[in-house]
């Protein structure tokens, strides 16, 4: 009886040790042109990765939702230090598509939250995660790296938003979010 207790434990406890290491080594990607524009070359990418997208540290808060065809969809915004903000979507399959896209206009911040529209946003950057099989039926949920929220010292935010793109297509985004002091 122990044996099997042990061996049972031991298969948990690969499954946990398995779900981490398939969860950072996620297809995260950079996409930092324009929304409105054509898209940057796949050579760019890595580069803007590195600069746009990226640390996921922090404890975070939800700030807006979605659900679209099924999917449920998130906005991460940091609530200790107001630096980052990620995108979270669950109810996944195979091959959809999450992104927290981020204005390169910045917005003075005031005591609400605000919710731009597209329009006033004009173009952003994104940073997107497809659904791999472990996420979709393992895990049942995806993340995006983290992008940049606030202007620490400038009373300015960035616009973000989530958007979920489910693999038999559409798109369903939460409002645009700019934090608040």
């Amino acid at each position: 009886m122990r044996k099997y207790c042990t061996a049972r434990i031991g298969v948990t406890a690969l499954l946990i040790a398995g779900a981490g290491t398939a969860a950072a080594s996620g297809s995260a990607v950079a996409d930092p042109s324009s929304g409105a524009g054509p898209q940057s070359s796949g050579a760019a990418a890595p580069e803007a990765k590195a600069s746009f997208c990226g640390g996921v540290a922090g404890i975070y808060g939800v700030s807006g939702t979605r659900s679209y065809k099924g999917r449920n969809a998130e906005l991460w915004t940091e609530k200790l230090e107001d630096e980052r903000a990620r995108a979270y979507v669950e109810d996944i399959t195979v091959g959809d598509r999450v992104e927290i896209q981020r204005s390169y206009k910045k917005f003075k911040m005031t005591d609400k939250p605000q919710h731009p529209s597209t329009g006033e946003v004009g173009s952003y950057g994104r940073c997107r995660n497809t659904a791999s099989w472990h996420e979709a039926y393992i895990g049942d949920w995806m993340a995006t790296d983290g992008v940049q929220l606030q202007i620490p010292g400038t009373g300015r935010s960035y616009a973000v938003r989530t958007c979920v793109f489910p693999d038999e297509g559409g798109k369903g985004c939460t409002k645009w979010f700019v934090d608040h002091n």
